[in-house]
């Protein structure tokens, strides 16, 4: 079979158009599962914010249909670069303040250099591989997209999108999760808790209401320090090793993921319940006066 000329011009342009548009639903799909999964932030500030990430999620899903449709592809292709450089400026960013991820794939760890230069890549391939004709002629341009009430292609593009983003827009905004950030009571219906250690001075210690009587009667009562920790913790590894054979520390495992590899053992500990995810960043020690936080420790001397 012979490609017409016009075909083949333009062919350079169709592949980069559908490995953009898919590209840009995976990472959509992989920000919008952390979400689903009760991710309350990828971090401070607002490019890690979840209300934020909720938002890039539904443009991605829009953009990401828009590419792979094939309509009004001068504007798409404008609107392409427009989106990759901001992609890009953002990494780079993220790469100059030291973050080690982009958290453009969600739970994915990739770090922000690798993305950056994949994000100019994409700018370049797309400026080598434009459309043909990208000189915009608005009396055109205007015609195409009044067109679009009779586009077959329009309305199917609109029917996957809805079908999508309808479910993808549930699952991330029906997640419950609370902020323990005093001595708040969890109800139970929550998926994730948010731990807030510096809100917590002189309020009682809220993990109690997690731990069983005897661990309760231990805090409750005198000086206590109590370390709160994961066992695929590299950092948590190391304090422990300083202080495990101490007697007045108390140990407080949050569950790590099913797949991750415990860095070190531990003879006596407690756990919290499994069926929530903890955000916090470990280790963490809490001096306890008679239940009462008193102060809130990263390191140890």
């Amino acid at each position: 079979m012979v490609l017409s000329l016009k075909y083949h011009k333009n062919y350079n342009w169709v592949v980069l158009r559908l490995l953009v548009g898919c590209i840009i639903l995976i990472a959509a799909g992989l920000k919008a599962e952390a979400l689903a999964a009760g991710t309350p932030d990828f971090g401070s500030g607002l490019l890690h914010a979840r209300w934020f990430n909720i938002i890039v999620v539904e443009c991605e899903l829009v953009f990401g249909v828009w590419l792979l449709s094939g309509l009004l592809q001068k504007l798409v292709w404008l609107t392409a670069i427009v989106c990759f450089v901001i992609f890009s400026l953002t990494a780079w960013f993220k790469f100059f303040i030291g973050e080690r991820s982009c958290g453009c794939w969600g739970n994915v760890d990739i770090l922000p250099i690798y993305t950056a230069v994949f994000d100019t890549m994409v700018i370049g391939l797309l400026i080598a591989f434009r459309p043909k004709e990208i000189i915009f002629h608005w009396q055109t341009f205007f015609q195409e997209l009044v067109g679009l009430r009779f586009s077959k292609r329009f309305f199917a593009a609109l029917g996957i999108w809805f079908v999508v983003a309808v479910p993808v827009t549930y699952a991330m905004t029906s997640v419950k999760f609370v902020t323990l950030a005093t001595d708040s009571v969890v109800t139970g219906n929550e998926k994730s808790i948010i731990l807030q250690p510096s809100q917590w001075i002189d309020k009682n210690f809220p993990l109690l209401q997690f731990l069983d009587d005897a661990n309760v009667s231990k805090i409750s009562t005198g000086r206590k320090n109590v370390v709160l920790f994961r066992f695929d913790c590299e950092e948590c590894r190391q304090m422990i090793e300083k202080i495990q054979n101490k007697n007045h520390y108390i140990f407080i495992a949050i569950p790590s993921e099913k797949n991750n590899v415990a860095l070190f053992s531990l003879s006596e500990y407690s756990t919290l319940p499994e069926r929530y995810e903890w955000w916090i960043e470990t280790p963490v020690v809490f001096v306890l006066e008679n239940g009462t936080v008193k102060e809130v420790l990263k390191e140890i001397e």
